[in-house]
């Protein structure tokens, strides 16, 4: 059985008939110009019909999942037990209180910290890391719109005028999520 036969290939030659005039069965076309079809796949003329797009494009209704097995999916039974696990484990931290919400965010590390800083715009979680992250030699650079230390090892060069010191600071990159070593201009204005 050829699939030419329920495929474009078969249908070009019902279109063009169309196209001249002569009688087809519609049925096949109901509710659709297969002329603009033919234009939109870029066959145009008689020449160009055969060599790019029908040569590959059987059918819209081929179906290619029919040959490939399909994985069995299941559920582990730990999974099941999940409310039971969680009630019975360590509760993960919630925020109540000012007073104990600053003594939960001084245990957190840094990348935590950057985490609920980023997460939580213009709240009191993000008010609180930010002075944790203070606390932590962490400065928050105004006009770039991330974090900054400088690097424990080298002691930048402060600028004659005193608005600025050159150094080498360690950045932390929120599109890339991680800490970046590089030198560094820091003019005092632009840190918070």
């Amino acid at each position: 059985m050829s699939l030419d036969k329920y495929g474009l290939r078969a249908l070009v030659p019902l279109i063009r008939r169309g196209e001249m005039g002569v009688e087809y069965d519609h049925s096949t076309t109901i509710g659709i110009d297969l002329s603009s079809v033919l234009h939109s796949l870029g066959i145009d003329s008689e020449s160009n019909r055969r060599s790019r797009v029908l040569d590959t494009f059987q059918s819209p209704w081929v179906e290619t999942s029919r040959c490939e097995v399909e994985p069995r999916f299941f559920v582990p039974d730990s999974f099941c037990n999940i409310p039971n696990v969680l009630q019975s484990g360590p509760q993960p931290p919630t925020f109540n209180s000012v007073q104990q919400d600053h003594a939960k965010v001084a245990l957190f590390q840094d990348e935590a910290l950057f985490y609920l800083f980023y997460k939580h715009p213009g709240t009191v979680i993000q008010e609180l890391t930010y002075l944790e992250l203070r606390k932590r030699n962490w400065r928050y650079h105004k006009t770039l719109k991330v974090w900054l230390t400088k690097d424990p090892l080298m002691e930048p060069i402060v600028a004659q005028d005193g608005a600025s010191e050159r150094g080498s600071y360690v950045f932390f990159d929120p599109q890339r999520w991680e800490k970046c070593q590089r030198d560094f201009v820091l003019f005092y204005s632009a840190i918070m």
